[in-house]
């Protein structure tokens, strides 16, 4: 096996997965088990990496923070709808891809900036998931000596066996993957990093004024410069090379740390040897594993690798701790060897850099104390013991476990505090699934919008894996992201109702009922009604307990917002308001109609409407719903049992409404529509001016008896429509004894029905008599006053008992009413009761 296309140390190739098959997740309830070095061909492989590091360049100026995150509901929506747990793992790629296509939609210079780096930081979380979750599903051998069946000289195989074998060393190996894939995503998407001009010389500048010496064009010779050209010079000599020669130093060491941070070992050497300094590519090669392989001539082996690379680290010391060497050119080589502290500085107090030195010097830790405990053979172990002694007390390395790196890696970040991305991906690394879920409740009460929705996909997405182990956190997650999703609509209309409705499907069946309740109570075109309505079919919402809801809450809005207008808008502001709620109110109707079979749940809530209308004194907005519900359901009568409660207490209340619209008709026509009276003529008037006033005179006449004709028609009209209220069968609002009623609405709405019943009955029936009463005496008809009293028996009557409705002070003022046709009949020669008296 090629070291280079193996060893797990060599984070941009990884040990090909065995026996690759789908398991079930996690006996640990909290952990996600999280343990992989994926290969060339795994899912990982194929994504758009993205870096963690948080790096703003220098150099970025904020011309346009671009569009990053637009669309991604969508987006996300149309990824999730679609996913199983059987492809979970496909599922996440897609999750990552579409953050990073977003993410590309910027400016590379501003793709990293503090504005979009949150969309980055996302994308860089599916992918981690992927990469726990992926190796979590997979299989690796469980001991050591079923991967190597017999002793070996080869270094590179022994390792491979160990990470294949030790899911502690593979899970750190994951997280430098994980690290330095994105990191190379970010190098290439940013693209601000200047390129290292190839010339095969190394300090072409300095070798320039050697050559011209001390020539005629050499006026200002540098005596402090070396005199000779080996990389050791400066040091020997303790003189200086060029000063351009220096900052492309500089520049080449920082893109070489660059290089090794990104995991591309390979292109840095390739870089070195560009720049001419090969001997800088050499020693970023000592760190490989000695391994044999087989030769093309047959009985030869082939070595590759470094037989002492143990002397090589006790070298690469001596430039990890020479202060006087380049910071990053130090910080490469302490990573490749080993030494944590000279990697600290470059990197700069930032978390993922700090992780990833944390972790690349614990792996070769542990490689190195394995390969000194477990090798075969003391002749494959060519270091000598005096050069191990040293190394050993030089290179002293603690063992940490993942909790004490993230400890260390906390206090070294100058005060910085971790992301929440940061603290999912921390805890994912540790297994912690509980504590996300913990943190997620205080996430739901500050945490930006954009975040609430990647917290919501990331709770599906572990249930899909089988890990949600506080699914009532979970649960309260999803709703808040359904609530957001539904304040974002807008103006009555809602462009995608399919997304709302599929994740309002994620909740408890009890919320998605009030949840979809609440966007039925926001759509008000009736355009969109219809495709709410069929969204939430598909995604399998009871609409119609939702629709009930939705009116139900239509009708306490009645109660809080009718009426109580702000005292500062203007009559026309305020009528409009008024005007615009009761027609929403109203329209609320339409949901019912839109779902089959519910004719009696809408004359169910549509009679409370108008019971609401009433009672705040609004008829015409009663009357206005019962002509809604005709227009809704056409033919409606012939479509409910005859004996339903719920169509007698509409035609009970129709039938009222209408008298007392007919009522107000009569009134106008009786105090507004009589013709006023011509004004007396003055007394010396002329002749003309006399025969002008009797002719303005007849006319008067004339259209009072056209009025009083019309009054007495409207007045007969009214008055049949009155006594309908009080001579309705089996008793005005109440049920019958074999009526039935719905079977959608609890005791308790029932029992509130009858109370509301009851009361209307004892606020309109007392009305209703009295508007007779009003009718019969505004005029000086005898007959009429003589009905009036014939009223009194209809109320008395213990047939249809109404006088149990009315209250004393209601008693009171028909009896009032009946005293005073009474005193207008005497006064008319008749008896109190309207008879003629006898001489």
């Amino acid at each position: 096996m090629s070291f280079n296309s193996s060893f797990p140390l060599h984070s941009t190739h990884r040990t090909p997965l065995k026996n690759k098959r789908g398991r079930h997740l996690l006996d640990r309830e909290e952990s996600l088990n999280i343990s992989s070095i994926l290969n060339e061909t795994t899912t990982f492989k194929t994504l758009n990496d993205t870096s963690l590091r948080q790096v703003l360049d220098e150099s970025s100026v904020l011309i346009n923070t671009g569009n990053a995150g637009d669309g991604l509901n969508e987006a996300f929506f149309e990824i999730i709808q679609s996913s199983r747990p059987s492809i979970v793992l496909d599922t996440l790629a897609r999750l990552a891809q579409v953050c990073c296509d977003s993410l590309e939609l910027v400016e590379p210079w501003n793709r990293y900036n503090a504005q979009n780096y949150w969309l980055a930081e996302e994308a860089n979380t599916w992918k981690l998931i992927l990469s726990l979750f992926g190796d979590s599903i997979s299989e690796h051998p469980k001991s050591f000596d079923s991967v190597l069946l017999e002793p070996t000289l080869s270094q590179q195989s022994l390792v491979n066996a160990y990470f294949e074998t030790d899911s502690e060393v593979r899970l750190l190996q994951v997280i430098v993957d994980w690290l330095e894939a994105t990191a190379t995503y970010q190098e290439e998407a940013t693209q601000t990093a200047a390129p290292v001009i190839g010339n095969d010389i190394h300090w072409g500048n300095t070798l320039h004024q050697l050559l011209i010496g001390s020539s005629l064009y050499n006026k200002e010779k540098n005596t402090s410069m070396i005199t000779c050209m080996d990389p050791d010079a400066p040091r020997r000599q303790n003189k200086t090379i060029h000063s351009d020669d220096k900052k492309d130093d500089s520049d080449l060491c920082k893109r070489l740390f660059t290089h090794v941070r990104c995991g591309k070992f390979q292109e840095a050497v390739s870089l070195c040897i560009s720049a001419g300094q090969a001997w800088r590519g050499a020693v970023l090669q000592g760190w490989k594993l000695l391994h044999y392989q087989p030769g093309e001539v047959e009985g030869t082996l082939e070595i590759t690798g470094n037989s002492s690379r143990d002397l090589w680290k006790w070298c690469s010391l001596g430039i990890a701790n020479n202060i006087s060497e380049n910071i990053h050119y130090r910080a490469t080589v302490g990573i490749l060897c080993g030494h944590l502290p000279s990697a600290l500085p470059a990197c700069q107090g930032n978390w993922e850099d700090l992780l990833w030195a944390h972790l690349r010097v614990q792996i070769e830790s542990r490689v190195d104390k394995f390969l000194h405990e477990h090798h075969a053979t003391a002749e494959a172990n060519t270091t000598p013991s005096d050069v191990l002694d040293l190394l050993q007390s030089e290179l002293q390395i603690d063992e940490m476990s993942l909790q004490q790196i993230f400890n260390s890696v906390k206090s070294l970040m100058d005060g910085k505090r971790e992301s929440n991305y940061q603290m999912c991906q921390r805890n994912l690394m540790l297994g912690q699934i509980r504590t996300i879920m913990q943190d997620s409740l205080k996430w739901l009460e500050s945490a930006e919008e954009r975040f609430i929705r990647f917290l919501a996909h990331l709770v599906i997405v572990l249930r899909q894996m089988g890990k949600d182990p506080q699914h009532d956190i979970g649960d309260q997650i999803l709703e808040k992201y359904v609530t957001q999703l539904i304040d974002g609509v807008f103006e009555g209309a809602c462009e995608c109702p399919e997304l709302i409705a599929y994740y309002t499907s994620t909740v408890p069946v009890e919320r998605q009922i009030a949840l979809y309740a609440q966007l039925m109570d926001r759509i008000q075109k009736s355009e969109h009604r219809d495709k709410v309505v069929k969204a939430g079919c598909k995604a399998g919402i009871d609409i119609a307990a939702s629709a009930r809801v939705a009116i139900k809450k239509a009708i306490s809005d009645i109660q809080q917002g009718y009426g109580n207008l702000d005292l500062t808008f203007t009559q026309t502001t305020a009528v409009e308001k008024d005007k615009t709620l009761v027609n929403n109110v109203i329209s609320s109707l339409e949901w019912l109609s839109l779902i089959s079979n519910q004719i009696e749940e809408a004359l169910w809530l549509s009679n409370a409407m108008i019971r609401t209308f009433i009672f705040i004194g609004n008829t015409n907005a009663a009357l206005q719903c019962v002509n809604s519900i005709s227009n809704i359901y056409e033919d409606f009568t012939n479509k409910v049992p005859k004996n339903s409660s719920e169509l007698r207490e509409h035609i009970c209340l129709k039938s009222y409404l209408e008298s007392i619209e007919a009522f107000a008709t009569w009134y106008r026509h009786f105090v507004s529509g009589q013709p006023k009276d011509v004004e007396p003529l003055a007394p010396d008037a002329s002749f003309s001016d006399k025969v002008h006033h009797e002719q303005r005179c007849a006319q008067v006449e004339q259209q009072k008896a056209r009025w009083k004709n019309a009054v007495l028609h409207q007045s007969r009209h009214t008055k049949q429509l009155l006594y309908n209220v009080l001579l309705f069968p089996g008793g005005w609002l109440q049920d019958e004894n074999d009526s039935t009623s719905s079977h959608n609405f609890t005791q308790e709405e029932k029992e509130e029905r009858i109370k509301q019943l009851d009361t209307l009955r004892r606020l309109c029936i007392p009305e209703v008599a009295i508007l007779i009463f009003k009718i019969l005496q505004s005029s000086d008809d005898v007959e009429n006053h003589k009905e009036a009293l014939k009223i009194s028996n209809l109320i008395a009557s213990e047939n249809r008992g109404l006088y149990k409705v009315f209250t004393k002070s209601k008693l009171l003022e028909i009896l009032d009413r009946i005293k005073e046709s009474s005193l207008f009949l005497v006064e008319k020669g008749k008896d109190i009761l309207g008879y003629e008296m006898d001489e």
